[in-house]
Parts: C-alpha cells; sequence; structure tokens
C-alpha cells in the first residue's frame, strides 16, 4: 500500500494524522465517565455545526454507518398507519424506499431521473392528495450524480402542510450549507466520514427535541436503531449498547479540527477544490451530466469519453495515488465520478487534473485538450 492514497471518492474521505491518531487511546470501559464526556463533546459539537436554533435540537450518534442512522429514522419517525412521501432521484432515495418497505410503512415515491431535483409543487399535490402522509424524506446531496435537492423550498412545502422533513445529508453537512433552524428540517441524518473528516464507524441525527421526545409514543420496530431509545440514554449520559469507543476520539478530534477551520471556510475550501476540477475537467473536454444550477460543491459525475471505458480508468489513476469512483447502476457504462471532499486543497485538485489527463490517454483515450485547471 503508498503511503496515503487521494481519496476522489465520496466518503470516506481523507482526514489528518491528529484524527488517525487520535484512534490511539488507553483501553476503556463504554460505562465509564471518561468515555461519556467524549460522548456528550461530540453531541454538542454537532449541534453546533447544524445552524441556528441549535438550541431546540439535539444529536443522537449510533455505531454504525450512515445507513444505520436514515434506518434508525425512517423506523422510529411515522406513527402506526402514518406514510412517509420519498423523494427518488438518485440510489440514495431508492434505499430510503427500501428501508420503509422493509419495516411495513406506508411509502409513497415521487421518482425523477438521477439528474432532476425535486419539484416543491409536486410534494405539495401528493401531500394534498394523501393525508396519511405525514412526512418527507429526501437526500440533500445525492452522490448518485452529485445533484442537490431544494431542501429550504421543500421544507416550506412541508410546513404548509404540516408535516416533518426528514433530510438524509449524509454527505452534504459540513460541505454545502445546511441551517436546520432557518431551512426548516426536523431530522438530519449524516456520517463522521464525510465532510466533517473523521473515521468511518459513527453516524448520527441531528433533529428537533420537540420531535424526539415525541416519539416516545411510537412502538418500536427495532431494538437497535431505536431512535428515541438511543437519544434517552444519550442525554442521560450512558449508551443502550457497546460504541466504537475510539472513534468517538476521532471525531472529536475531527470537530475540533473544522472549529479550527471554522464551517464557513471548509465550505469556500471544497467550492474552490470543485471549481479547480471542473475548469481542468472541461479543458480536458469532459462533460458533466449534472445541469448547472442543481450541482453540489462536492463532487462531479463525468461522461467517460469515447474508447475509454472505467476499469482501466480506475486503475490508471490508481497506480498515480488517486481513488476515483464508478458511476452506479447503468451510469457505470456511461460515466465516472469525483468527489473532493477530505482533507483536499485547490492545489492537490490541479494535480488530480493532470493525472486524469494522463490516466484518459493511458485507458485507451485520445490525446484530451490542454489540461489548464484554472
Amino acid at each position: 500500500m503508498p503511503g496515503e492514497w487521494i481519496l476522489l471518492n465520496p466518503g470516506p474521505a481523507n482526514t489528518t494524522r491528529a484524527v488517525r491518531e487520535a484512534l490511539v487511546t488507553p483501553d476503556l470501559c463504554h460505562r465509564e465517565p471518561e468515555f461519556f464526556e467524549v460522548m456528550q463533546e461530540c453531541r454538542a459539537g454537532l449541534v453546533e455545526l447544524a445552524g441556528s436554533g441549535s438550541e431546540d435540537y439535539s444529536a443522537v450518534i449510533f455505531t454504525g454507518s450512515g445507513t444505520a442512522a436514515v434506518e434508525a429514522t425512517l423506523c422510529s419517525v411515522p406513527r402506526p398507519g402514518e406514510g412517509v412521501l420519498v423523494v427518488d432521484n438518485g440510489v440514495y432515495g431508492d434505499r430510503m424506499r427500501q428501508i420503509l418497505e422493509a419495516h411495513r410503512i406506508p411509502v409513497t415515491v415521487l421518482k425523477y431521473d438521477w439528474v432532476t431535483p425535486a419539484n416543491p409543487s409536486e410534494v405539495d399535490a401528493a401531500f394534498e392528495s394523501d393525508p396519511a402522509l405525514r412526512h418527507l424524506a429526501v437526500a440533500h446531496h445525492e452522490t448518485t450524480t452529485g445533484l442537490l435537492n431544494p431542501i429550504r423550498e421543500l421544507a416550506a412545502a412541508c410546513r404548509r402542510h404540516g408535516r416533518r422533513l426528514i433530510v438524509d445529508a449524509m454527505s452534504s453537512f459540513g460541505g454545502e450549507p445546511v441551517d436546520v433552524g432557518a431551512d426548516g428540517v426536523d431530522y438530519l441524518i449524516s456520517s463522521a466520514n464525510k465532510c466533517l473528516q473523521g473515521i468511518p464507524g459513527l453516524s448520527f441525527v441531528i433533529a428537533r427535541r420537540e420531535a424526539l421526545a415525541g416519539l416516545a409514543e411510537t412502538p418500536p420496530r427495532s431494538v437497535y436503531l431505536n431512535l428515541h431509545n438511543q437519544w434517552q440514554q444519550e442525554e442521560a449520559g450512558n449508551t443502550p449498547f457497546t460504541p466504537a469507543v475510539q472513534v468517538f476520539f476521532a471525531l472529536r478530534q475531527a470537530l475540533e479540527e473544522m472549529r479550527a477551520e471554522g464551517l464557513a471556510n471548509r465550505i469556500q475550501r471544497y467550492a474552490e477544490c470543485c471549481r479547480v476540477l471542473r475548469a481542468g475537467a472541461a479543458a480536458l473536454g469532459l462533460e458533466i451530466l449534472v445541469p448547472k444550477g442543481c450541482r453540489s460543491h462536492l463532487l462531479t459525475t463525468f461522461r467517460l469519453p469515447a474508447r475509454v471505458t472505467y476499469e482501466p480508468l480506475h486503475y490508471a489513476m490508481k497506480a498515480r495515488g488517486y481513488i476515483i469512483y464508478a458511476g452506479q447502476g447503468d451510469l457505470k457504462r456511461i460515466a465516472f465520478r469525483i468527489a473532493n471532499m477530505g482533507t483536499l486543497t485547490p492545489a492537490i485538485m490541479r494535480d488530480v487534473v493532470t493525472a486524469l489527463r494522463e490516466s484518459l490517454v493511458a485507458a485507451g483515450g485520445e490525446q484530451p485538450p490542454g489540461s489548464a485547471a484554472d
């Protein structure tokens, strides 16, 4: 293995040495106050990042991948007989549908193609036609393609009809502007190993306190993924199960580094990395799949040039120290993805463009045009 690959996949992202070293802690029992102090620091730090009205919100941390927190939310929030409206314009919207169906929760799907954002007027119409739909679930940043859904406008539709908004912000929290109070988000879900630049193994829900308290009235559908029970235990300075103790230490360090950099500065750094990447890729003649106006600044899906397939391109980039990502589903035949989250810088992204130019040729493509990244 090399000293360090540059990860251009949408998480896990490159971290700092200090975050990795934070994992090396003395063996610690998860029932001791020394662990609970770290857990509570992490919970408070997550809420601090969530934006305005943070005093009305609380964080619940699960040991598990991001999907664990998504499933915990979706199986805990709807009361018996309540349905969920799901926006499906990518793999992660469809995954929410799968989770709801697995728990026998009524679900209605607003289906779009993978490069089209959700239409708030269609959310209005769905709520008007079915009073049993009490919640809207949507992925903010669909890393299937790099599409952003209009969270604030969707939240306004929820408020007009008295519905709750559940946002999968797995790969946007800490990298795109999200303000739970101003945007009207009831439940925001994310994980440690994306834009927070932590270690995989922890996912979390940031939710309105009154909404979390109200979950006591809903019969549990899961033991481990019981959002209300997990919140109650953490609020009391406890944990219902054995957590990933050392990963909490890494998350605390990552949150300290986020605080030192500043959330706005991190978002700006990611945006500049994205600008450098897209400018350089445009000079190479690469086409972006997602239309302007609904692209994130964190991931770009490029169409594969003629005579280039993904596997040779992937291994050519890997040989140069860079890990790119395949398109999902049928997109793998025509596209590839490059993310720019983690500890990357604009200078690194200029090197990415250079490696991409060389790799496209090595993978069987024609010599691209100029490779200027600025």
